[in-house]
């Protein structure tokens, strides 16, 4: 394994998600196959995010890529990686709309649904807050008895109208009328 350890670094792969892996079952008396299949696989699914984020344009970290196994793992493929790099995001919320995108799978959420209300979130360029708050706001609807992909929808529409119109009447607005100027 150690050798697998350090042929991912020589590719620019992050090392830290395979030694999570061999720590996990190790301490899962997993036996030592089994081990360094599940490693080999880890470091497939971050050669496969590193591949997709390349063709989408982007010149991923160590971070990038580890955020996309993670999504990788939770059920998304190299093309939505890919999709979501085309979004033109800096670094650090790319990173953050992977884990989310991840995040979103994990709940349910269908591929296309998580990547287009992920990509319409990173292209707004709001704050990596807001993509963080994502899943929080498809559970609340999901609560309300709307499905996974429904939710991820609507959010997804309101974000691209908000991206085109600005938000809505009385919301992230000042006064609608500036104040009277002083009197002399």
């Amino acid at each position: 394994m150690v050798q697998l350890g350090t042929a991912a670094s020589a590719r620019g792969l992050p090392i830290d998600p395979l030694i999570e892996k061999a720590i996990e079952g190790s301490a899962k008396g997993v036996p030592a196959e089994r081990v360094a299949t599940a490693v080999r696989l880890v470091a497939m699914q971050l050669d496969t995010a590193a591949a997709a984020l390349r063709e989408g344009g982007a010149d991923p970290d160590t971070l990038e890529i580890a955020a996309g196994e993670f999504a990788i793992t939770a059920g998304l493929s190299g093309s939505d990686i890919t999709a979501l790099a085309r979004t033109g995001a800096k670094a650090p919320a790319l990173t953050v709309g992977l884990r989310v995108a991840g995040t979103l799978a994990a709940l349910g959420v269908p591929p296309a649904e998580d990547i287009g209300l992920v990509s319409v979130t990173l292209r707004s360029g709001e704050p990596s807050a807001d993509l963080l708050l994502l899943p929080a706001h498809v559970q609340s609807e999901v609560a309300k008895g709307v499905t996974p992909a429904q939710a991820a929808a609507g959010l997804a529409r309101a974000a691209a109208a908000h991206a085109r119109n600005g938000p809505p009447p009385g919301r992230g607005q000042g006064h609608p009328h500036p104040p009277a100027p002083p009197h002399p």
